[in-house]
């Protein structure tokens, strides 16, 4: 019945889809998204001073319940979202999920059950990436960036950005974990993968074959980092389109790792 009603949007065990969507796509639904919103959603979406960021915000969230509804099986009006110490919301009786966006370029990240991130970036020249790189990040990341040729360290870095953004949300410790306590891999068309925790960080995030990471790009001139606790996951990439608002089933997209 789960199938029949929402267009195959159930979750294997240890699947991670994730669902990639550029905003402009979706300005005309600007208004039947805004509808499904929490009045504390619209109160949040109406704290932005810019027009275009308060119509990014509303699409974003919009999205997010209307994908959680099919994979849920309810209303995408209905859900009520908690949220944890560091604020990180979820879904009571689940699926998990994770959202990330860069510009209009958002990644939304769902399994039925787990503890994943999810991080996408704009692929660009990153001003001062050397100092950040040197301030925060991990001696044998800084070490691995150095040694890339001049024409791949924006990238390299970040691969490293996006792969760490998105195993901090996976661990569910906060944005305020040290970015220096833990080390990914860095080196373009090298497989993603946690190198190091420090002791420091075990308690929370435990050890580094702990962890699964994997790179996707899908949406163009874009990199994103999917991280989930525990091995055997495997990764499914959908494009957002008229499937998702009709309930048909969304084709996989072929992407590389």
């Amino acid at each position: 019945m789960h199938d029949e009603a929402y267009g195959g949007y159930d979750l294997p065990p240890r699947t991670i889809r994730v669902w990639f969507a550029d905003l402009r796509a979706l300005d005309g639904r600007l208004a039947p998204l805004r509808a499904l919103l929490s009045d504390d959603e619209i109160e949040r979406a109406q704290r932005f001073t810019m027009e275009r960021l308060t119509n990014r915000f509303i699409l974003r969230r919009g999205l997010l319940r209307v994908l959680l509804g099919r994979c849920a099986g309810r209303a995408p009006e209905s859900l009520r979202f908690d949220y944890g110490s560091h604020g990180k919301p979820s879904l009571p009786g689940g699926p998990s999920f994770n959202l990330a966006d860069s510009e209009d370029s958002v990644a939304i990240a769902v399994a039925a059950e787990g503890r994943i991130g999810v991080d996408i970036e704009r692929l660009r020249e990153v001003e001062s990436a050397d100092g950040i790189a040197d301030r925060f990040f991990h001696a044998s990341e800084n070490a691995a960036l150095r040694a890339l040729p001049p024409e791949r360290r924006d990238e390299g870095f970040l691969l490293a950005w996006t792969r760490k953004e998105a195993f901090i949300k996976a661990a569910g410790i906060g944005l305020s974990m040290p970015l220096d306590q833990f080390a990914v891999s860095v080196t373009p068309d090298a497989p993603a993968a946690v190198l190091a925790v420090d002791e420091a960080l075990r308690g929370d995030a435990g050890r580094p074959e702990d962890w699964s990471l994997f790179d996707r790009r899908v949406l163009p001139d874009t990199v994103a980092a999917v991280a989930a606790h525990g091995t055997g996951w495997t990764v499914e990439t959908r494009l957002v389109g008229e499937a998702l608002f009709t309930g048909a089933a969304a084709p996989q997209v072929s992407a590389p790792s």
